[in-house]
């Protein structure tokens, strides 16, 4: 009985999203709005089913290389049934509000928003056709938990499992799942600036790095960020080894780790509601309070950082890194390590303050110094020759 006033056993309210309904939702929203929406499949899951990804901008079917990107994807477990409702939300809310509502034109104007509602689809089929506890992938039956899947820190301290029916099972190697690689190839492509992963439950802000003791290289921009979307949502802030527990392979460490994306994790929901909550008494308070977390991000996209485009000879350079050093009176620190994207952006998010950047290509190292971060996003487009 106590389990199921906590959700946990209780059945899930079919008010919720299959893969069909939210498939059913992107299209009809994409034929709403042709010129501000651009839906696209980022691979197929284990069963060949899409996973979609709805893009929002005033140019949708246009990459800007000036226009910061942001990522928010929900349902890496697909017992977390409440998580795509946020998504669905985020995509309801800019798209019936552009353009009477001038804060929501300017975040769709001036970004690329990505919304993926339905990441492990095949999973959420079988939690509604067959097992409402089921949490992972359906490989072989006994399933992956893609959480734990991503190649950073996999395996590495404890916080996943070596046992094919385990919960937290981390599969036979690093981004086995083609869920998996599917999530790391968009973001290669995309290059979000921020990124929310939405999951359920217990009310919490995780950033990076999910082992004990590791934090991450920036994290005075990082956990500031966290913490600040926590006050807005009352929700508490932390790495997962802080707020919960060691967990290794998830998916924010390795876009942290591999492209600089800042990302987070918020648990959405009580300890309370659980993975079932009561549709009707729970999804729009949820995805209500929730918006404040993903309006700070889009606001925070536009604010104290650096953005631009490295060229040579007239092309954009597709292979370089930036280190950036950070400023005080005649001295200079390490504050970050930053890979370029193919295209030539780039986008660091930075506190106010002097900083120097330091374009490295194959054949050189370019220095632009005393670059002045305040409260708005700096554009510097810089030209090696």
């Amino acid at each position: 009985a106590i389990n199921e006033v906590r959700g946990v056993s209780k059945s899930p309210d079919e008010q919720y999203q299959t893969p069909a309904k939210v498939e059913a939702f992107l299209k009809r929203y994409h034929a709403r709005f042709p010129e501000l929406t651009s839906l696209v499949s980022i691979g197929k899951s284990i069963e060949g089913r899409d996973i979609w990804a709805l893009k929002i901008s005033d140019n949708a079917n246009i990459r800007e290389l000036d226009e910061p990107a942001l990522l928010f994807n929900s349902m890496h477990h697909a017992r977390e049934i409440m998580t795509p409702e946020v998504g669905l939300d985020i995509i309801e809310y800019l798209l019936e509000n552009y353009p009477t509502d001038p804060q929501v034109t300017r975040w769709v104007d001036l970004s690329e928003i990505w919304v993926m509602p339905m990441f492990n689809v095949d999973g959420n089929m079988k939690m509604w056709s067959q097992d409402s506890w089921w949490r992972k992938n359906v490989r072989g039956g006994y399933g992956v938990d893609l959480n734990r899947n991503y190649p950073t820190g996999w395996k590495s301290c404890g916080g996943s499992s070596g046992w094919k029916w385990s919960q937290t099972y981390r599969g036979p190697s690093p981004a086995s799942e083609p869920e998996t690689k599917a999530m790391m190839k968009f973001i290669e492509n995309t290059r979000p600036v921020f990124d929310i992963s939405y999951h359920a439950y217990s009310e919490l802000v995780i950033y990076p790095y999910g082992c004990e003791p590791q934090k991450t290289q920036t994290k005075e921009v990082v956990e500031k960020i966290g913490k600040d979307i926590a006050s807005l949502l009352d929700y508490t802030p932390g790495t997962a080894w802080e707020t919960l527990y060691n967990a290794d392979g998830g998916d924010i460490d390795w876009m942290y780790e591999a492209y600089q994306v800042i990302p987070y994790v918020i648990e959405v929901n009580s300890r309370d509601e659980g993975f079932h909550p009561d549709f009707d008494k729970h999804r729009d308070p949820t995805v209500k309070r929730n918006r404040k977390g993903w309006q700070h991000l889009l606001n925070r996209a536009l604010e104290s950082g650096v953005r631009g485009v490295v060229t040579s000879n007239g092309k954009n350079i597709d292979d370089f890194k930036v280190n950036v050093y950070k400023v005080n009176a005649d001295k200079k620190s390490l504050f970050q390590n930053y890979v370029g994207h193919n295209s030539g952006a780039f986008h660091i998010v930075l506190n106010p303050g002097i900083y120097e950047l330091q374009i490295i290509t194959a054949d050189k190292t370019f220095k632009v110094e005393n670059v002045a971060i305040a409260d708005k996003l700096v554009r510097l487009n810089i030209s090696l020759d």
